[in-house]
């Protein structure tokens, strides 16, 4: 396989369609069917799309910066007085920004608290679970989130963040593909 620097935007776009094709595939069977297995494969896709760690070069972020595409997100949920500079509901970001958001908490220790980001979850649960192939033990921490007795919307909560996460993406790699197509077409969306 050909090194992503040398890909054209053409292959990397062809790329990017059949990832989401195959994240939405396993997004219905993991949130919609309740096949928890489906979580380290939709963190695998993830990784792939938006998070830039060692060699991976994050697929979905590196199209938005080689053709200027980048799609906002409007964000949602209720009117939480947030720290100073912090984005709230109604504000529109970008992905990238939107990947350094806090997803969710782990107690280290009894006296520890640590808040991963968006970005960090994903990797964690991509680099930890099925999407490895592999049958390597979770780190506590990440164990400890998985397997939370917390649930939101029928969801562990977890999995609630990872669907939020995830259909966020999906999101903008859709009008991301809308506007890379309108734009091609010589046409405006």
């Amino acid at each position: 396989m050909a090194d992503k620097k040398s890909r054209s935007i053409g292959e990397m776009v062809s790329a990017l369609e059949r990832h989401v094709r195959l994240l939405r595939d396993y997004s219905v069977r993991a949130f919609d069917e309740g096949n928890v297995d489906f979580g380290g494969e939709i963190a695998g896709k993830l990784r792939l799309l938006v998070t830039k760690f060692g060699s991976n070069r994050p697929l979905l972020l590196d199209l938005m910066a080689a053709t200027g595409i980048e799609p906002l997100i409007t964000l949602g949920g209720p009117p939480v007085q947030r720290p100073p500079g912090e984005p709230s509901a109604g504000d529109k970001i970008s992905l990238a920004r939107y990947l350094q958001l806090p997803a969710v908490g782990i107690r280290v220790s009894p006296d520890k608290f640590v808040t991963l980001s968006k970005v960090q979850f994903i990797r964690a649960w991509a680099e930890q679970t099925g999407s490895s192939h592999e049958d390597w033990s979770l780190d506590p921490a990440l164990a400890a989130v998985l397997g939370a007795g917390i649930y939101i919307g029928g969801l562990p909560a977890a999995f609630a963040e990872l669907r939020v996460t995830t259909d966020t993406v999906i999101h903008v790699a859709e009008r991301f593909l809308a506007e890379h197509y309108s734009k091609a077409e010589g046409r405006d969306i």
